[in-house]
């Protein structure tokens, strides 16, 4: 299953067209803001109680430089009042959403299909189960959604202002998606090999071996889909700011 899943997933980044390609990107993009907010919130409690400092940074570490330069100056303490102003609005602008007193995320969604995709992913964010229910549910989609927007409309404004033609971006992102998931998915391969042979060790402790394969196989699938996510989004932002440093992404995994 896991190998049909990744062989899919290379095939439709080699076939897709130009769309799915920038589709499959900005998932990505969200699934890695995603990551970051769950880990540092709780919709049931306050977000007083939330791990907002955390938080800023591990966004800020995402995009480097081009991240730090509009939330390098925002204390923990601005973005806890601005989510306060938004859980009590009477009403929010999702196509045009930032959150009060924060950086607006760059005009990147002109035209019909960009405010589709971003109206597409809002639909996702309020349908999906990824979080709990609980008083402050709204609030952490929308803080998703504003982290997400900002994400995804940065890095369309620097491809923008990098003055390279479509076909040319394309062929960037398409191969760094394809080196990121080849990566990883060797990796992922000779842990498995280390797996099998660390559960045969347990079974002389009377624990079912396969069982247990396939509960640390599985475990070990989804943190390498998580890798290879955060580090593609790494590696895009920074072959548009600095193309060397996108390279030395990949070198320091060796």
């Amino acid at each position: 299953v896991q190998r049909k899943h990744v062989y899919d997933l290379r095939q439709l980044i080699l076939t897709g067209d130009d769309e799915s390609c920038s589709q499959h990107i900005f998932q990505y993009m969200q699934a890695v803001v995603d990551e970051i907010v769950f880990n540092n919130i709780d919709p049931v409690k306050h977000p007083r109680s939330w791990g907002l400092s955390n938080l800023l940074k591990e966004f800020m570490t995402i995009g480097g430089k081009l991240l730090h330069e509009s939330f390098g100056g925002i204390s923990d303490d601005t973005l806890l009042n601005s989510l306060g102003q938004v859980s009590e609005a009477s009403s929010v602008d999702i196509v045009n959403f930032s959150l009060p007193n924060l950086p607006a995320p760059p005009n990147a969604f002109r035209g019909i299909r960009r405010k589709s995709s971003s109206l597409r992913r809002w639909l996702a964010i309020c349908s999906d189960d990824l979080i709990e229910n609980g008083k402050y549910r709204t609030t952490s989609n929308l803080l998703r959604k504003y982290l997400g927007d900002f994400l995804i409309a940065s890095y369309l404004n620097i491809v923008e202002e990098s003055g390279y033609d479509e076909r040319h971006v394309k062929e960037i992102e398409r191969a760094v998606l394809l080196k990121t998931l080849d990566c990883f998915w060797r990796d992922h391969l000779v842990n498995m090999n280390r797996l099998s042979s660390a559960v045969n060790v347990r079974s002389f402790g009377h624990r079912n071996p396969l069982e247990e394969y396939k509960i640390d196989g599985c475990r070990f699938f989804i943190s390498m889909l998580s890798a290879t996510r955060r580090l593609t989004v790494e590696a895009l932002l920074q072959h548009w700011t600095s193309p060397m440093e996108s390279q030395e992404l990949f070198y320091n995994r060796r």
